[in-house]
């Protein structure tokens, strides 16, 4: 099965929006004096990175949907944290700095 995500894919989407809320929310409860920061995305030829504001936030392997965890602005980590396909859509291991550590 060859999936490719793209920013058309409803599932990216719909992480996408998760993972704003979960950074607006955590935002507006603990730091109401600083300014909301945005969340984009960038796609590449494997991997899409997700911005907060100028930092890499999370990257998509747009092969499979696994999220993963950044180690540099430029790359991921090596293991999934999640998947946008699966029954949490990824958000599960998301919080507000990014994608959870492996236990």
């Amino acid at each position: 099965m060859n999936i490719l995500v793209n920013d058309n894919t409803p599932q990216f989407q719909s992480w996408l929006t998760g993972v704003t809320k979960i950074v607006t929310d955590d935002m507006t409860q603990n730091f109401s004096r600083l300014p909301i920061p945005s969340v984009t995305a960038t796609f590449g030829t494997r991997y899409v990175r997700v911005m907060r504001d100028n930092s890499a936030h999370a990257f998509i392997d747009r092969t499979n949907g696994d999220v993963l965890k950044p180690a540099t602005w430029k790359a991921p980590a090596k293991h999934a944290r999640g998947n946008i396909f699966d029954d949490k859509n990824g958000i599960g291991s998301m919080g507000p700095y990014g994608p959870a550590y492996l236990r």
